[in-house]
């Protein structure tokens, strides 16, 4: 007797694997992991009954002693001929054969590889013995279209699976073009054709692609009580440096009113690792030059410079929840002096290196948002600090110091289209500290109705509520305009330790008031505030009114 079974064909193939582009599209494919020394499970008994039905009248029937399996690099065959224990034994039909052939295909695709075919050569059965062929149909040419800003090679080696002579391994291919998905400049769309040549299959990837550069124009007033109230901040970025997705990023920020009172500086350069790609490293550095006059003859110069390193790691998603674990130290150096006309100016200088580790997480639900944060900072003596610069500058401050911060958030969605947000957050410090790293209160970031940096201190406490209305423009707008009016309130209580006479050891700041935020023309983001403070400080009264706001053009 012979058993013969015609070999599927590559268009086949593209039939057995329809739903290939969707499922590589949104990555929610699941699979089962063999390892190379798993024993496999029993087959259920329905399968078994499945898979062996009985003989019909006349039929031949024959003895199944072995399957071997040819043609497959993919799985030990201990583990496959295993799969296939239950089709031996007497009185097997040509049925047995071809449902063990379905079973052994069933194998590849649920374990991923849906190009991979199974075939009954023909053979004789005297022997006992069936052979099963399997067909690895592997990855022909690659075509990749419509890419300007992203080379064709950068793209190639960011998809190795997909590379020419791969088996079509579905959870890695769906990883890969899921990663590349997510750089905002960048969305490929993988499509599968039957291969030119025999046993493969093409794809094309079809990409659009927009210019990684982005920068940011910014007006805002948030200035403190001794300085002109405008301050523009300019920004740009460049997110594909090298085609290796490397990010550079520079930043100017200044009192345009009088320039000489704030000039801030900085530059970011931000790489994958070289251990795990989605992982980051950054490496940056700011510049600061502040003078202030606080009255007649008195000012405050202020220089600062800080170089600091962060390594990056997004955590393993949990469901819904995403987040993410961030290691950094930096190197900080300030230079105050201060001085009264005719008198010989007093200088403190100050160098340290605190080291920080922070945790931040994000879940998003049907009703709202939640995100979490928590971190410390230690720096550590003899590591470039020196105890008595600390002392100079702040009584008691050692500079020795560990800082912990923790915060959490919730945007909850509310009916016809109203939202309210909550967010507690603070810090706690074990001594007092230098006010670089004080918590620092005030301003529309914090507590409106406020200046910027209103009060510090070295414990902190703060929270705010927010209830906002719907899009006043969402059905005119058309994602260009929206206007989403909300009414807030905003609170801060700040220890200092170890005060000094005439210091305040507990400063409270409280406001509330009403404001607006949303887009122009898409491009453009604005949020304007009237707060109203709700506790005297030594230059605001309860009750005065302020205006915060900023707008920012960005591309």
């Amino acid at each position: 007797m012979r058993l013969t079974r015609a070999v599927k064909t590559v268009p086949a193939v593209a039939a057995l694997t329809a739903g290939l582009l969707l499922a590589i599209a949104v990555p929610t494919f699941a699979v089962e992991d063999v390892p190379a020394d798993e024993t496999p499970t029993e087959a259920t008994p329905a399968e078994k009954a499945a898979a062996a039905p009985p003989a019909r009248a006349g039929e031949p029937t024959f003895t199944i002693k072995k399957f071997i399996i040819e043609g497959t690099t993919l799985f030990p065959l201990a583990v496959l001929e295993q799969r296939l224990k239950e089709f031996t034994g007497r009185k097997k039909t040509a049925a047995d054969v071809e449902g063990a052939r379905e079973a052994l295909e069933r194998f590849f695709h649920d374990r991923g590889y849906p190009t991979v075919l199974v075939n009954i050569p023909e053979q004789k059965v005297e022997s006992r013995v069936i052979r099963l062929e399997v067909i690895e149909n592997r990855i022909g040419n690659l075509t990749i279209t419509g890419n300007r800003w992203f080379s064709t090679e950068k793209i190639r080696r960011d998809l190795p699976s997909l590379a020419p002579g791969e088996v079509l391994y579905l959870p890695r291919v769906q990883e890969e073009v899921g990663r590349i998905n997510r750089h905002p400049d960048f969305k490929a769309i993988p499509d599968m054709q039957p291969g030119k040549t025999a046993e493969s299959v093409d794809f094309t990837l079809k990409v659009e692609d927009k210019l990684p550069l982005h920068g940011s124009l910014e007006l805002n007033n948030r200035s403190n009580h001794d300085t002109t109230a405008l301050r523009l901040n300019a920004a740009l970025r460049y997110d594909n440096l090298w085609q290796r997705e490397h990010s550079i990023s520079a930043q100017y920020q200044f009192s345009p009113q009088n320039p000489s009172e704030v000039e801030i500086a900085s530059g970011s350069y931000t790489l994958p690792s070289p251990w795990e790609f989605n992982d980051k490293l950054v490496v940056y550095g700011v510049w600061s030059n502040t003078k202030t006059a606080y009255g007649a003859g008195f000012s405050n110069l202020g220089k600062g410079m800080i170089i600091g390193s962060r390594a990056i790691f997004p955590l393993p998603a949990a469901g819904e929840y995403g987040h993410t674990a961030v290691l950094g130290f930096d190197y900080k150096e300030f230079e105050e002096t201060v001085g009264l006309a005719g008198s010989e100016p007093v200088k403190t200088p100050v160098s340290y290196l605190p080291f920080s580790v922070s945790y931040s997480g994000f879940l998003r639900d049907a009703s709202g948002v939640t995100q979490i944060n928590a971190g410390a900072v230690v720096a550590f003596r003899g590591a470039v600090t020196d105890s008595s610069k600390f002392m100079d500058k702040r009584y008691k401050a050692r500079g020795n110091y560990v800082v912990a911060t923790a915060g959490v958030e919730r945007t909850q969605q509310l009916p016809i289209g109203f939202s309210l947000t909550a967010k507690v957050d603070g810090q706690l410090s074990d001594q007092p500290l230098i006010s670089n790293e004080q918590y620092i209160a005030g301003g529309i970031d914090t507590v409106r109705g406020y200046k910027e940096s209103e009060a510090s201190g070295d414990n902190a406490a703060h929270g705010l509520f927010e209830l906002a209305g719907p899009d006043l423009l969402k059905s005119v707008g058309k994602e260009r305009f929206s206007l989403t009016p909300y009414l807030f309130y905003d609170a801060a209580a700040l220890w200092t330790r170890e005060p000094l006479a005439g210091q305040q050891s507990v400063v409270d700041l409280q406001g509330t008031g009403l404001g607006v935020r949303g887009l122009l023309f898409r491009d453009v983001d604005y949020q304007v505030d009237l707060a109203f403070a709700l506790r005297d400080t030594t230059r605001i009264a309860a009750g005065d009114a302020s205006c915060h706001f900023k707008v920012r053009y960005q591309f």
